[in-house]
């Protein structure tokens, strides 16, 4: 077993990767409220089933492509320091460390990485679920508002 304290670099780098995977995280997230307040007036004002679901799946994909970035930077990486055959190979690996389904077959000196990316995927998923959940707050309380107006309408039209 290859001892950490012989090979720092992979410490070094797994930090690298990581502050990487964090900043993809937090300009993403501030592009996705920027994106969203943009749109928040429109749903707010008529929100109906199809804009709801527009919306919460909007940000669900986007949050999906975010992570597939984060996946695609370790598996640059990979692609520099192991024999995988291509990039697709990489982000496979990637993936399966981001989700911590398995670790990557990486070189000795670099094994480190495959728990240190599972690490931060984990962080990833964890802040994109409180944006999620942000998310669909608002624009559950949105839709509460609007069917509320809409029984009132109804009624003082009866």
């Amino acid at each position: 077993m290859i001892s950490v304290e012989r090979e720092p670099r992979q410490l070094i780098v797994a930090a690298a990767l990581m502050v990487a995977t964090a900043l993809i995280q937090t300009i993403g997230v501030v592009v996705l409220e920027d994106l969203v307040w943009l749109w928040r007036s429109r749903v707010a004002e008529k929100t109906t089933l199809p804009r709801t679901l527009a919306v919460l799946s909007g940000v669900v994909l986007y949050l999906f492509a975010l992570h597939l970035a984060q996946m695609s930077v370790w598996a640059a990486l990979y692609l520099q320091v192991t024999t995988y055959p291509s990039l697709t190979v990489a982000m496979y690996e990637s993936a399966l460390a981001f989700t911590t389904m398995n670790v990557p077959q990486l070189p000795p000196t670099w094994r480190f990485l495959g728990p240190a990316e599972g690490i931060a995927g984990m962080l990833m998923f964890a802040w994109s679920t409180g944006v999620m959940l942000t998310q669909m707050s608002w624009v559950g309380e949105a839709r509460r508002k609007y069917l509320r107006g809409r029984q009132r309408t109804s009624r003082s039209d009866s």
